[in-house]
C-alpha cells in the first residue's frame, strides 16, 4: 500500500465526499476534491522541476495546508520527503538538507534567512520553492507561479510499498540528528493500526497541535484521519495560547487532540478553561515524556468528561506505540497502556531476556511500521537491531497485568556508588511540590561517587521554590543514593526537542560550564 493510493482512491469513487472538509488551517477550509487536485497540480509541477522516483524533497515549513499538497505530491511521485525541523538554525539546516542529499527545498517565506539560497553551502540542492506572497529572489521558486503553470492531472508513477517515502530526522537528545528511513509500507502501517486501535472514522474532527514537521504532527491522527475522511483542524506554529486552543475546540467540536506534557500542565493551570464548551472532547492524547501522576489526576478532577491517555513512541516507528484504553485511564493512572496492535513490544535485559514484572529493562520492538534503518548511517542502523527487534534505548517495567510505565532513557541513567539512577522516578516525585513546573536530573562527575544528581528546577510562574522541602520531599520518598545532591533553581524553561523531550546533554553542557 502507498500513500499515492489515497489520491488514486479519490478518483475511483471511495466513500470519502469530495466536497467534505479535509483539512482546516485559520480561515483556508480544503475539501478533500480541492486537496486532491492540489497535490496532482504540484506533483506535475515537481516533474517539471525534474523531480523522479527516490528523489528527496525537503520540506522547511510551519504549519500551513500547502504541507498536505506536498506530502501527497511525493507520495504520488514515489519521492522521498525530508521534514525539516522550522524551529533548527541555518548551520542545522545546512547539516539536514547535506545529509540527506535533497535536490529540492520547500520553505516559507518566514524561514528563508535559514536557507542557503545561493546554495555555496548546499551544492546538491537544484531547486528552492518558496511559499507566500513575498515574491522571491533570483533563483528561488514562488510556490504560487509552479501551481499556476501546472495542471490537476494524475501522475503515472510504478510505486511499491517498500521504496523509501520518508526520512525523518531524529529530534536529537543526545547530539546529531539521524534520518530514520521509512518506506511507502511503514508509514501505511503506521496509519492503519491508529484507525482500528483509536476508533478513527469518517466522523473524526482531531486538532493538530504540533508541527506537522514532527512525527506527532503527521503521523499521529493526522494522516489516519484523512485517510477515513474525517477533518483535521490544524493550529498555526508556536506561540501556541490555550483560549484560542479551547476556542478552536468549542468552534470546531473536536474529538481528539494530542499534546506534549508541558501543554497539558498550561490546560490544567488555564484558570478560563472552564468558559469554553469542549464537551465534544472524548480524548486527549500525551507523550513524549513520562507525565507525572499528579497530572494526570489533575486533570481527571477537573475534565472528568475527557479522558487523558498517555501513550508512547517513537521517530523510528511506531509513532504510537502503546496506548491506552479509555476505560483504564484513571485506574491505571501513570501507565502509558499496552501495544498497539501492529507492534510487539518487550523490555528485556543486556541479554535479552524478558526481565520479570516490577524489574526495569530496556524497550524493544519488532514491527511493520518499523524503520529500515538511519540514512548513510550503517553503523548505528546495526546497533539499533538485532535481527528483527529495534532497541528503543528507553527504559521501561510492565505490571502484573502487562501495563508498561516508562521510566526514562537508558543513556539518561547514571551510577552512584555503584548503584543504578534512573532520573525520570526522581523527576516524578519533584513534580509533586506544586510549585514546580519543570523538573529534570542529570548524573554528573563526582570523586567520592562517581557520579550524583543534579536537580534543575523551574518554578511555575508567580511561585517560588522551596529547595529544603523539594529535598525532604525526595528524601522521604526516595534512597538516599537518589537523592540529588545539588538543586539548581532557574527561571528559563528547559531546553527541549521538537517533540517536547527534554535535552539532557545540552542540559550537562550548561552545567559543567557553570
Amino acid at each position: 500500500m502507498d500513500f499515492g493510493y489515497f489520491l488514486r482512491r479519490l478518483d475511483q469513487g471511495s466513500h470519502i465526499d469530495l466536497n467534505k472538509e479535509a483539512v482546516i488551517y485559520k480561515d483556508e477550509r480544503v475539501t478533500y476534491g480541492q486537496l486532491r487536485d492540489r497535490a496532482y497540480t504540484l506533483a506535475n509541477a515537481m516533474k517539471g522541476l525534474g523531480v523522479a522516483k527516490g528523489d528527496r524533497v525537503a520540506v522547511l515549513l510551519r504549519n500551513c495546508t500547502e504541507w498536505f499538497d506536498i506530502f501527497f505530491a511525493v507520495a504520488s511521485l514515489g519521492a522521498v520527503i525530508v521534514p525539516v525541523n522550522f524551529l533548527l538554525r541555518a548551520k542545522e539546516v545546512e547539516f539536514i538538507v547535506n545529509d540527506s542529499g535533497a535536490s529540492v527545498l520547500f520553505v516559507g517565506e518566514g524561514l528563508l534567512e535559514l536557507v542557503d539560497s545561493k546554495k555555496e553551502n548546499t551544492p546538491g540542492l537544484r531547486e528552492i520553492v518558496c511559499i507566500g506572497n513575498a515574491q522571491p529572489a533570483d533563483g528561488i521558486h514562488a510556490y504560487s507561479s509552479l501551481m499556476s503553470q501546472s495542471q490537476a492531472l494524475p501522475v503515472a508513477e510504478t510505486i511499491d510499498s517498500d521504496d523509501m517515502f520518508l526520512l525523518q530526522y531524529t529530534s536529537g537528545t543526545t547530539g546529531f540528528p539521524k534520518g530514520a528511513m521509512h518506506t511507502q509500507g511503514t508509514v501505511a502501517w503506521n496509519s492503519f493500526h491508529q484507525v482500528g486501535d483509536f476508533e478513527v472514522s469518517f466522523r473524526e474532527r482531531y486538532l493538530c497541535v504540533p508541527g506537522l514537521c514532527w512525527v506527532a504532527g503527521l503521523h499521529d491522527f493526522t494522516l489516519a484521519a484523512l485517510w477515513m475522511g474525517g477533518t483535521v483542524v490544524v493550529v498555526p506554529s508556536g506561540g501556541l495560547d490555550i483560549g484560542d486552543m479551547l476556542g478552536l475546540i468549542e468552534r470546531e467540536k473536536i474529538k481528539r487532540v494530542l499534546l506534549v506534557p508541558t501543554i497539558v500542565k498550561q490546560l490544567i493551570d488555564y484558570p478560563e478553561r472552564d468558559k469554553y464548551d469542549i464537551s465534544t472532547l472524548e480524548s486527549v492524547l500525551t507523550g513524549a515524556e513520562p507525565v507525572p501522576v499528579t497530572v494526570i489526576e489533575a486533570f481527571h478532577r477537573l475534565m472528568p468528561r475527557t479522558a487523558l491517555l498517555q501513550g508512547y513512541g517513537l521517530s523510528e516507528g511506531p509513532t504510537i506505540a502503546t496506548y491506552m484504553k479509555k476505560e483504564d485511564a484513571v485506574r491505571k493512572v501513570g501507565s502509558a497502556g499496552k501495544p498497539v496492535t501492529n507492534c510487539e513490544l518487550l523490555i528485556v535485559d543486556e541479554s535479552m531476556n524478558r526481565v520479570s514484572p516490577g524489574e526495569k529493562g530496556e524497550i524493544i520492538i519488532k514491527s511493520p511500521a518499523t524503520m529500515k534503518g538511519y540514512w548513510n548511517k550503517p553503523d548505528a542502523t546495526r546497533e539499533a537491531f538485532s535481527g528483527e527487534w529495534m532497541h528503543t534505548g528507553d527504559l521501561a517495567e510492565y505490571d502484573d497485568e502487562g501495563y508498561i510505565y516508562i521510566r526514562g532513557r537508558m543513556k539518561d541513567m547514571f551510577i552512584s556508588g555503584g548503584l543504578n539512577v534512573y532520573p525520570a522516578e526522581i523527576e516524578n516525585v519533584i513534580l509533586k511540590d506544586p510549585a514546580v513546573a519543570e523538573a529534570a536530573v542529570v548524573g554528573m562527575e563526582d570523586q567520592r561517587w562517581g557520579e550524583v544528581g543534579f536537580a534543575v528546577i523551574v518554578p511555575k510562574e508567580g511561585d517560588t521554590v522551596d529547595v529544603e522541602a523539594v529535598n525532604a520531599l525526595c528524601k522521604s520518598e526516595l534512597g538516599a543514593y537518589k537523592v540529588p545532591k545539588k538543586y539548581i533553581v532557574r527561571e528559563a524553561p528547559l531546553p527541549r526537542t521538537a517533540s517536547g523531550k527534554v535535552k539532557k546533554f545540552a542540559l550537562k553542557e550548561e552545567l559543567e560550564r557553570a
